[in-house]
C-alpha cells in the first residue's frame, strides 16, 4: 500500500489501496479499450509515412498470404480505397500498378522488384502481418479495411496495459507511473498511424518491464519483435543478454558452461531470430538491407549534434513531445548523483540503468536518417518509441526516492505532458513536420544564436517544402534558406559553403543587394566568419532586408524559393506555374522609407482556349490593387501596378498574390499560368 506518511490516514489508504488493486485496474483497462476501439472504428484512416507500402503488404497476406506485392494486390486495394474513406490517393496506387506491370521499382512508395522477378516493399513485413487479424475482422463485418492499422494499435496499447497493470511484479507506483506515462505520453499520436510506431513502442515497454522483474525470455522475446521491424532495437537486445550473461558470469557460466548453455538455449535462438530480416532480403535480392542499400542512411551522418538534436531540437526532440519526461529523467539524475556523491550511496549503477544506456544506443543507428526532418507527429517518432525505455526507468527509480519528492515528481511530469497533447489534440497543424513550432519561432525571433537546428529541419520547415529523394538534404543547389520574422527582417540565413560568396546573388538576385540594420555590419566580414558543419552547411545571424530595385525570378535556377509560398507548382525551366486560385509569395524589403512601389510581373498565359478570357487580380498585404486581363498570345507578356506606398507599410514582410478571378477551390484544367519574373522598383515621381 501506498503511504505517504507515517500517520495513519483512513480514507487515503482506502482510496490508495482501491487504485492499487487489480480490480481497478481490469475496470480501468476495460473501459479504456472499449472507448479506444470505438473511436478507432467511427474514425477514418489516414495515410502518413510508410503507408501505401504497409497497407499493399498487408492485402498481399490477405489475398495469397505471403508478402509479395502482386497487381492483384494493387487493384483489390484500389478497390477499397475508392470505395472506403480515407486519406489514401487512388492515383498513387494507379502508378504504382503501372510501374509493376512495365516491371519497374516503384521507389516513392518503396516496392521493389527481386531477383526473382517478385515485388517486395523494403521493410520486413512483421507489422502487417500482424494486422491480418484486425483486416480480416473488419472484412467480414463488411466495415472499412483500412481501419485494420488503426484497430490493431489501439489492441497493442490496450495489451501494454494490460501487462503492465495486471502482470508486472512491480509496486503500484512503479506500475502506475509506467502507464500512466505511456498514455500521458505521445503513443495517441501514433494510433491512426499505419506504421508499427505503436507496436515497437509496446515491445520496448514491455520489454524494459519484463527485464527489471528478471522475466528474462519475456524481455528478449519482447526486444526481439520490435528488431524485427526496426533493427535499431537490437542494442536494447543486446543489452538485457549481455547484462543477463555477466550476472550470471561467476555464479553459473564459469561452474557449469554447459549446463548454462543447455538451460538457455531458446535464448539464444530468440536473439538469432532477429537477424532473420536480413536472410530474407538477402535470399531475394542478395542485399540483406534494402533500406541501407537505397541510401536512405548515411553512417557518416552519425553524430553528438545529431544526438543532440534528438532529445533537444525545438523543432522535433525528445524535450517538444515528451517534456514531462525529460525533466523527470534529468531531476532523478541529479538526485541519484547527489546520493553517490554525497551520501556515498552504492552500488552507483543499478539494473535499470540498463536501459538508459539501451536508449542511448539504440538511437545511434537512427541518426543516420539521411531524411532527418522526416514525417513525425509532434515530434521524431524515432525518439517517441525510444523513450519508452525511459519511461520505464523513470519509474523504477521514482520508487526508490523518498518522502514527498517521491509522489510529487510524478504529477509534475504529467502536468508538463499537457503541453504537447494540447499541441497535437487542438492545433494539430502546428504540429506537422514542415512547419516551424512556436518555441521555435520564438527563439528564432528574439535570439538567433541559440537555436542552430540540423540543416535540413530548418530547411524544409522555412520554405514549409519538402525535396524528396535528396541523398542527403536540403539540397546544395537551394542555398541560402532564410527564416523571416514578423516584422519582415531575414535574420537567420542556411547557407551551403561553396556559394557563401554567392549568398547576396541567390537571395536578392544578380544585382540585388543585401542590406543590415547594423550599418556597421560588414557582409564579406560576416560571411567569411561563418562557421561550417561537417556537411558544408552554416548559418548567419543578423538582421537583413533586399535592398529595392529587387527581382525574383521564377525559374528553377532562380531566387524564387526563399520567397514563394502557397499556391505554386515546381519551378521548372523557365518559370513556375500557378498551381492554386491564389499564388503568393513574400518581399522582405524595407518598407519604413519607401514611396509607392512599382511592380512589373512577367507572366505567359498557356491556357488551352484561346478564347478564354484568364483574368489576374494583384492582391498586396490582402489589399486588392489591380486586375490584369493576360493576353492570350502564348507569348510572355509584362503587366505593371503601382502599390501605394499606405499598403506597402501595413504589413512586413510584404505580402503579394496572384489571384485568378473567378476560380473556387481548384483551378480549371484549362487555366495555365507561367509566372517568368516579379521585379519591385521605387515608383516615378
Amino acid at each position: 500500500m501506498w503511504r505517504l506518511s507515517s500517520m495513519r490516514n483512513y480514507p487515503l489508504d482506502s482510496f490508495v489501496s482501491v487504485i492499487a488493486s487489480k480490480k481497478f485496474a481490469v475496470i480501468f483497462i476495460s473501459i479504456f479499450t472499449i472507448v479506444l476501439i470505438l473511436y478507432c472504428l467511427k474514425t477514418n484512416p489516414i495515410r502518413q509515412g510508410d503507408g501505401y507500402e504497409y497497407a499493399l503488404i498487408l492485402q498481399g497476406f490477405f489475398n495469397h498470404f505471403s508478402p509479395d506485392i502482386r497487381e492483384g494486390d494493387i487493384t483489390s486495394l484500389i478497390k477499397i480505397v475508392e470505395t472506403q474513406p480515407s486519406s489514401y490517393d487512388v492515383k498513387v496506387l494507379q502508378g504504382t500498378l503501372e510501374a509493376l506491370r512495365n516491371g519497374e521499382n516503384e521507389i516513392y512508395l518503396g516496392i521493389l522488384k527481386s531477383t526473382r522477378g517478385e515485388y517486395f516493399g523494403y521493410h520486413f513485413w512483421l507489422y502487417p502481418l500482424i494486422n491480418l487479424p484486425a483486416k480480416a475482422f473488419l472484412a467480414v463485418l463488411g466495415l472499412n479495411e483500412l481501419k485494420a492499422f488503426q484497430l490493431t494499435n489501439a489492441i497493442f496499447i490496450s495489451f501494454t496495459l494490460v501487462y503492465v497493470l495486471l502482470f508486472s511484479r512491480q509496486s503500484p507506483l512503479v506500475r502506475w507511473a509506467i502507464a500512466l506515462l505511456y498514455l500521458a505520453g505521445c503513443v495517441f499520436f501514433y494510433l491512426r498511424w499505419p506504421h508499427p510506431e505503436v507496436f515497437i513502442a509496446a515491445s520496448i515497454l514491455i520489454s524494459g518491464c519484463a527485464f527489471l522483474e528478471q522475466r528474462i525470455y519475456i524481455a528478449a522475446i519482447a526486444a526481439t519483435l520490435a528488431t524485427l521491424q526496426n533493427p535499431s532495437v537490437v542494442f536494447l537486445l543486446a543489452s538485457i543478454l549481455i547484462f543477463f550473461v555477466l550476472k550470471n558470469f561467476k555464479s553459473n557460466i564459469v561452474n557449469n558452461p554447459l549446463q548454462f548453455i543447455k538451460k538457455h538455449i531458446w535464448l539464444a535462438l530468440i536473439a538469432a531470430s532477429s537477424l532473420f530480416p536480413y536472410g530474407f532480403f538477402y535470399y531475394h535480392y542478395q542485399i540483406p538491407n534494402l533500406i541501407a542499400k537505397r541510401g536512405f542512411v548515411n553512417p557518416s551522418l552519425i553524430s553528438w549534434e545529431r544526438f543532440t538534436s534528438t532529445l533537444f531540437d525545438l523543432n522535433q526532440g525528445l524535450i517538444v513531445g515528451f517534456p514531462g519526461l525529460m525533466i523527470g529523467v534529468l531531476i532523478l539524475l541529479v538526485y541519484r548523483v547527489l546520493l553517490v556523491v554525497i551520501k556515498k550511496k552504492q552500488p552507483a549503477f543499478n539494473q535499470s540503468d540498463i536501459l538508459l544506456v539501451a536508449f542511448f544506443l539504440m538511437l545511434q543507428p537512427t541518426l543516420s536518417q539521411t531524411n532527418w526532418n522526416h514525417g513525425q507527429e509532434i515530434f521524431s517518432r524515432y525518439a517517441f518509441w525510444a523513450a519508452m525505455a525511459l519511461i520505464v526507468w523513470v519509474a523504477a527509480n521514482i520508487d526508490d526516492v523518498k518522502g514527498l519528492f517521491k509522489y510529487s515528481l510524478l504529477p509534475l511530469m504529467l502536468i508538463l505532458q499537457l503541453f504537447p497533447n494540447e499541441l497535437f489534440f487542438k492545433r494539430p497543424w502546428d504540429g506537422h513536420y514542415l512547419k516551424m513550432k512556436s518555441q521555435a519561432n520564438w527563439v528564432l525571433s528574439n535570439f538567433p544564436n541559440w537555436y542552430n537546428p540540423e540543416p535540413e529541419i530548418f530547411a524544409e520547415r522555412v520554405r514549409e517544402y519538402e525535396r524528396f529523394g535528396e541523398a542527403i538534404a536540403p539540397n546544395q543547389i537551394d542555398s541560402p534558406f532564410i527564416y523571416v520574422n514578423k516584422a519582415g527582417d531575414i535574420i537567420k540565413i542556411l547557407i551551403y559553403q561553396d556559394f557563401v560568396n554567392q549568398t547576396e546573388e541567390r537571395l536578392c538576385s544578380t544585382k540585388g543587394k543585401l542590406i543590415s540594420r547594423n550599418p556597421q555590419d560588414s557582409l564579406e566580414q560576416l560571411l567569411a566568419n561563418i562557421s561550417f558543419n561537417r556537411q558544408g552547411w552554416g548559418y548567419l545571424n543578423g538582421n537583413f532586408r533586399c535592398a529595392v530595385p529587387l527581382s525574383i525570378n521564377f525559374a528553377e535556377s532562380g531566387n524564387l524559393r526563399n520567397f514563394t509560398r502557397k499556391g505554386w507548382g515546381k519551378a521548372e525551366v523557365d518559370g513556375s506555374l500557378i498551381k492554386s486560385p491564389e499564388a503568393e509569395f513574400i518581399l522582405p524589403i524595407d518598407t519604413q522609407k519607401l514611396e509607392d512601389l512599382k511592380l512589373m510581373a512577367k507572366i505567359d498565359n498557356l491556357s488551352v482556349e484561346a478564347n478564354l478570357k484568364t483574368n489576374l487580380e494583384l492582391i498586396v498585404n490582402n489589399r486588392y490593387i489591380t486586375q490584369w486581363t493576360l493576353n492570350n498570345s502564348n507569348q510572355t507578356s509584362e503587366y505593371e501596378a503601382v502599390i501605394p506606398r499606405k499598403i506597402v507599410g501595413s504589413n512586413s514582410p510584404v505580402s503579394v498574390s496572384f489571384r485568378v478571378v473567378g476560380a473556387s477551390k481548384k483551378l480549371d484544367k484549362y487555366v495555365k499560368i507561367k509566372v517568368i519574373s516579379v521585379r519591385v522598383d521605387t515608383a516615378s515621381p
